[in-house]
């Protein structure tokens, strides 16, 4: 595989003497699933249609790549992706010409996630610029990965700097379809197994799977609108809003979104002190 970043011979030395697995850090924010040490095995429900029923499958392989994660698909009858304890649910329909390809949503208890949500907007997919095996996967593996905790390796539409899904982009290639080392580092970070240690994930140990769930617990999912996501509280450097915070039932819901190209170079109204954020780190995506 041919890495898109070319880089001086310098540079490269200079990035090798720095790379470690420590440095790649671009989790969500502090927010984790509970973890107990094993690897993180939430279901991921298969409330799909169509072409994107496999494609929850080959995210979830293309993420069981991570020694921490070690997930299983199973077929959903949950449309509306509610919110459901203990799970994350996938979903698609034709939500309209509202601005984005993908949305995915967590319901967390301080920082611990509790249950997530990914949506595919198939008004837009159905487009030519948009219908196609790379735009697809990528957006399936991203908004997986969200649910998982994982924020943006990269958030400027006009670059493409990474072998991974986890970044904004105009220009996706097939390599973009799937996490890279970075993605399975931060998730090492997280949920650790390498060692009895504990992770960066806001969930802590003593969770997981030895955790009684009971009956799950369900919410109501969250609109198609921003009106329904509650208050913006992360930008792209245009000042475009990108991720939304409710209260619900007791519950925050913090909500990621995919716009189209089109959608994200709208100017926002919120302006960065600085340029760009790239690998920005664990602080605020």
């Amino acid at each position: 595989m041919v890495s898109k970043k070319i880089l001086t011979i310098g540079a490269v030395s200079a990035l090798a003497m720095l790379a470690t697995a420590a440095d790649a850090r671009h989790q969500w924010r502090k927010y984790a699933w509970a973890w107990d040490g094993t690897p993180l095995d939430v279901v991921i429900y298969n409330n799909t249609s169509g072409d994107w029923v496999s494609r929850v499958g080959v995210a979830s392989s293309d993420w069981n790549v991570s020694a921490s994660i070690n997930g299983s698909v199973s077929n959903g009858n949950n449309p509306n992706c509610d919110f459901v304890t203990g799970q994350i649910d996938v979903c698609n329909d034709d939500y309209g010409s509202v601005g984005w390809l993908g949305l995915a949503s967590i319901q967390i208890n301080g920082n611990e996630i509790v249950a997530g949500w990914s949506k595919m907007n198939d008004y837009y997919f159905n487009q030519q610029r948009y219908n196609n095996d790379v735009w697809r996967q990528l957006v399936m593996c991203q908004e997986i990965g969200h649910n998982y905790g994982l924020g943006h390796q990269n958030e400027n539409f006009n670059t493409n700097t990474t072998d991974s899904c986890m970044e904004y982009t105009s220009t996706p290639t097939a390599i973009d379809k799937t996490p890279d080392q970075h993605d399975y580092d931060q998730l090492e970070r997280m949920y650790p197994t390498s060692n009895g240690g504990g992770g960066d994930g806001g969930g802590g140990n003593g969770g997981g799977k030895d955790k009684p769930r009971g009956k799950p617990a369900s919410l109501p999912s969250l609109g198609k609108t921003p009106d329904s996501w509650g208050r913006p509280i992360d930008y792209l450097p245009n000042g475009k809003p990108y991720m939304y915070e409710r209260e619900l039932n007791g519950y925050r819901v913090i909500t990621h979104v995919t716009w189209t190209i089109e959608a994200a170079a709208e100017q926002g109204d919120h302006h960065h002190g600085g340029g760009p954020r790239q690998h920005s780190g664990d602080l605020h995506f």
